[in-house]
């Protein structure tokens, strides 16, 4: 049987990811405990970035498609997808591309529980730089695809990728829209708009009342410890129950794992198109996907999983 073949653009990060030690252990009374940051990661990250190597993990073909510069870590950025199995026939890298660099610290926080911190930079410079498909070169990028994906993932509300959405919506592609939240509403309900599925953390967008007003779609939103839950073309929120793990590393990749597992699951089911989907496959498949991603939070890395099994 063929691969089922994804295109994805989006956020895309060369996550550089340091844990925090502290050699003299750790005192809540203190204001101040000596540490020294140790750096256990350096490789493609960021959400699209994970889903374009998951899938492959997953047995599914990923194309992702960025710009990076011409810099060591740009470069790093497109062998590691290359590593994880992705095909970067649509990644470049030329000195007018972006890249962004993620430090990410593991760390205790002053009641001596683990958190994370996040700075987003580019090479020699304090600010990110991300380089995206523009809308003007949409068609042209469409006229020359010589196949026809299964899907489309995407989680930046740019114009660019918002409009290679629509364009492949009308080809009868299925299209996946994660965002990081909806501050920007406009743009974020114009990707509503030529999305298929639209997973969102119910931390980062509160007022779902905009669900209403698309009856032809399926909303996912994740709830951390409570699981998540899905309402399949206006029939009303159902809960996926939480699948407990004890033993929690890390859990910043365990988001792209429910994304990439949920693909992979409709890609196995030949089920890509939500007009045909059922309540109980919608059910089914974010159950394998919540189990997976419980799993995958006990290894460090978002990819950690991978590693392990190799």
């Amino acid at each position: 049987m063929t691969k089922k073949r994804i295109l994805g653009t989006g956020n895309f990060a060369l996550d550089i990811i340091y844990q925090r030690e502290y050699p003299e252990g750790f005192d809540t009374t203190k204001k101040r405990n000596p540490f020294v940051d140790k750096k256990i990661i350096e490789e493609v990250g960021n959400t699209c970035g994970n889903v374009m190597c998951m899938l492959p993990y997953l047995g599914v073909e990923a194309y992702p498609i960025s710009h990076f510069d011409e810099s060591e870590q740009g470069l790093k950025i497109t062998a590691d997808l290359k590593r994880y199995g992705a095909n970067t026939r649509f990644v470049k890298n030329s000195k007018d591309g972006g890249t962004t660099l993620m430090t990410c610290i593991h760390k205790l926080d002053a009641n001596g529980q683990h958190t994370m911190s996040h700075r987003a930079t580019a090479p020699n410079s304090r600010f990110p730089k991300r380089k995206q498909l523009r809308k003007d070169e949409v068609q042209g990028f469409v006229d020359a695809l010589d196949f026809k994906p299964d899907a489309y993932f995407f989680d930046v509300s740019d114009a660019g990728p918002r409009e290679l959405a629509k364009a492949l919506k009308e080809q009868g592609v299925l299209v996946y829209y994660e965002p990081e939240g909806n501050k920007e509403m406009n743009k974020f309900l114009k990707c509503v708009e030529v999305s298929d599925v639209i997973k969102f953390s119910g931390t980062n967008i509160l007022d779902t009342s905009f669900v209403a007003n698309y009856p032809d779609k399926l909303f996912i939103r994740t709830m951390g410890e409570e699981g998540m839950e899905f309402n399949l073309r206006s029939q009303g929120w159902q809960k996926i129950a939480p699948v407990p793990n004890k033993n929690v590393v890390d859990w910043e990749g365990a988001g792209d794992w429910t994304s990439s597992v949920f693909l992979a699951e409709l890609c196995k089911l030949n089920k890509l198109n939500i007009a045909q989907l059922t309540s109980e496959e919608v059910r089914k498949v974010l159950e394998t996907a919540a189990a997976t991603a419980s799993r995958s939070v006990s290894y460090m890395g978002s990819k950690g999983m991978i590693q392990a099994n190799k």
